[in-house]
């Protein structure tokens, strides 16, 4: 029975400071919206406690589960410590997706199953948003004080490279699960790509999407491509300041910002485009990336946390060394795309990339995740630890596998991920290396054909079936 299906009947918490209705939301709301609307469709009561913003009702049914709704930006924080010590023992599990700052649920419920789900770490991006000595106070929050309250508790990361930025700058010694983002379908579109060179940027306009380096290397790049059109569709804090950016460096005609888009004006966009630029500081993942692949759009990015794994070098976009100018990375993406043949090639390996991803599947996952928790709060029964960075893939193949997998159903934990097609049967054992996987696999009558690490690709999309180029 698929995990998600063992979801039924049971109570479950989210907590996220902003849902998908707030006009500030962004990616992560995304993330919060998708997986809940699965968990809600495979039978869970499922609340999402989050802050309140102007005119937005206290309470009300998105989806099919309850939103509550109380305190502003910060004191969100403390109306859910409030909601967790009334309610708490009434939920199964407490999910909390920390942005930034976590809600620190396991102080209110130690006996509950209590999974946190960070996005991306943070350090270095409290200083664009607190003074003194509030960003001190942030740093300690998300580092320091969560690694003391988490301990043990299993963790989810949406990239290998966060989890790798969890362990190395938070110090994380716990589990550490990953569970990507899905793409959500593009409206279909008959807009061809243009015949000129385009870039189109849709996301949230705030301060460290960088995009100020995106217009400050438009000038550089006209005096190579003149009939360049860059297109940065979204709405927030720092829309105003690029709007003066754009008037101030005279690239009316060249650069526009049209604000908040329809979703078929965001495809649109995209099919156009030759590129979309994300010049982030870090990001989780890298959800706009992976909607312009969709698209058949490459990306050009720094190579930063989170980007490095959505945006595959050389093949689906182009990594940037952070302190190199962006104008360089662009220069060479729209050299390479100018050749018809290229550019076709580069549209395909972006489509099949961008298919590897699912919201059901991320659901499955996160699903697993939070089912083990459970069980283990439940029955003391430990999870697998080991090389939290690793993971390995065993392989039957066709004619082995309908033997081995009623064995592996039985011997694997939850968290690992079984696949069967036509190539055969796999197994990707999460959390192990190749001798864990040995032992992890004993009590299967049919040793695996093939016992090997899983590639970075492998562990993002929760499948042994590897790709040439895969890394």
């Amino acid at each position: 029975m698929a995990a998600l299906d063992r979801l039924d009947g049971r109570r479950i918490l989210f907590l996220n400071w902003r849902d998908l209705a707030n006009p500030a939301a962004g990616g992560a709301e995304s993330y919060t919206e998708q997986i809940g609307r699965r968990f809600v469709d495979a039978g869970a009561q499922l609340t999402l406690f989050t802050s309140r913003y102007r005119d937005a009702p206290p309470y009300d049914w998105a989806n099919g589960y309850l939103v509550v709704r109380q305190g502003g930006r910060f004191g969100v924080y403390l109306a859910a410590a409030r909601h967790l010590r009334r309610y708490g023992h009434l939920y199964d599990a407490v999910v909390d997706f920390q942005n930034g700052i976590p809600f620190f649920a396991p102080l209110q419920v130690g006996s509950k199953a209590v999974i946190c789900v960070v996005h991306h770490v943070h350090q270095a991006q409290f200083d664009l948003y607190f003074r003194w000595p509030f960003n001190l106070v942030a740093r300690q929050l998300e580092g320091r004080v969560s690694r003391m309250v988490y301990r043990s508790r299993p963790m989810v990361a949406v990239s290998p490279s966060t989890r790798a930025e969890m362990r190395r700058t938070l110090g994380f010694r716990g589990p550490v699960f990953i569970v990507p983002n899905g793409v959500n379908p593009l409206p279909a579109s008959h807009v061809l790509r243009s015949p000129t060179p385009a870039i189109a940027v849709v996301t949230r306009l705030v301060p460290h999407k960088q995009l100020h380096l995106l217009i400050e290397a438009v000038p550089d790049l006209l005096g190579r491509w003149p009939d360049l059109r860059v297109d940065i569709a979204g709405t927030g804090p720092a829309r105003e300041t690029l709007l003066a950016q754009v008037r101030d460096l005279g690239l009316d005609r060249v650069v526009t910002l049209p604000g908040r888009v329809s979703e078929q004006a965001k495809s649109d966009l995209l099919r156009r485009a030759w590129l979309t630029v994300t010049p982030s500081l870090a990001e989780g993942w890298g959800l706009t990336v992976v909607e312009a692949n969709e698209a058949g759009t490459p990306a050009v990015a720094f190579d930063v946390p989170g980007l490095r794994d959505s945006v595959r070098d050389g093949e689906t976009g182009w990594l940037v060394p952070p302190g190199r100018p962006l104008a360089d990375g662009l220069a060479v993406a729209l050299e390479e795309l100018t050749h018809p043949a290229r550019r076709q090639l580069i549209t395909e390996r972006c489509w099949r990339w961008a298919s590897r991803f699912s919201w059901d599947t991320s659901a499955e996952r996160l699903a697993n995740v939070v089912l083990s928790e459970v069980a283990r709060k439940a029955q003391g029964s430990p999870a697998r630890r080991g090389s939290g960075q690793l993971a390995t893939v065993a392989w039957w193949p066709p004619g082995e596998g309908a033997e081995a997998r009623e064995a592996l159903e039985k011997a694997l934990r939850i968290t690992d991920v079984i696949t069967a097609d036509e190539s055969g049967l796999s197994a990707m054992l999460m959390g192990c290396d190749e001798l864990g996987a040995v032992r992890a696999l004993q009590r299967v009558p049919i040793q695996p054909a093939r016992l090997r690490l899983a590639t970075t690709a492998e562990i993002l999309c929760g499948t042994g079936e590897d790709e040439p180029g895969d890394q």
